[in-house]
């Protein structure tokens, strides 16, 4: 196989999958260590596909195939704890953080840190009441729009319920 067929198997896959990290591409193309850095730093350096530091991970974006806000959201919903939070909330609304974790399952100290740091990034608001901590989505729309959008994205049956969910609600507003 040739280098730009390569490199093409490689842009595919990131506008297919947006937000991959790494290692899961390099799962996903069956692709040796090397090799795949190799084409990733050139496709960057040509412009094709753009990364972003998330923690420990380096997700990977075709240019110009999403803002730069979608790319923000795919990266937290690109981790599976980030994502069961974000689908919670935005099924639930403004909940206390005590519910999200005896509901969820989440640890509640794995659940702190990972709350804080999507209200870091944006993507969660916090509001004190008393001593009690809630939690809510800024832009529940727009998240719950770029979720169904690449939902086949995720190899998550938790995405395709709240899809589901979420057209379902839609469908009875109108």
């Amino acid at each position: 196989m040739g280098e730009l067929s390569t490199r093409r198997r490689i842009y595919e896959e990131i506008v297919m999958n947006p937000g991959l990290h790494f290692r899961e591409l390099q799962k996903r193309l069956n692709m040796p260590t090397g090799m795949l850095e190799y084409h990733i730093r050139v496709l960057e350096r040509e412009g094709v596909i753009v990364s972003k530091a998330d923690g420990k991970y380096k997700r990977l974006f075709a240019n110009t195939t999403m803002t730069r806000e979608e790319r923000k959201m795919m990266s937290a919903l690109r981790g599976e704890v980030d994502r069961k939070i974000i689908i919670y909330l935005l099924e639930h609304g403004k909940s206390k953080h005590s519910d999200v974790a005896q509901d969820t399952g989440i640890k509640v100290s794995t659940l702190s840190y990972h709350m804080k740091k999507l209200v870091k990034n944006g993507i969660l608001g916090r509001e004190e009441v008393g001593r009690e901590s809630y939690y809510y989505v800024l832009n529940p729309d727009r998240v719950a729009a770029t979720l169904i959008k690449y939902r086949r994205s995720f190899l998550d049956s938790l995405v395709d319920n709240f899809a589901k969910w979420y057209m379902s609600e839609r469908e009875q507003v109108k």
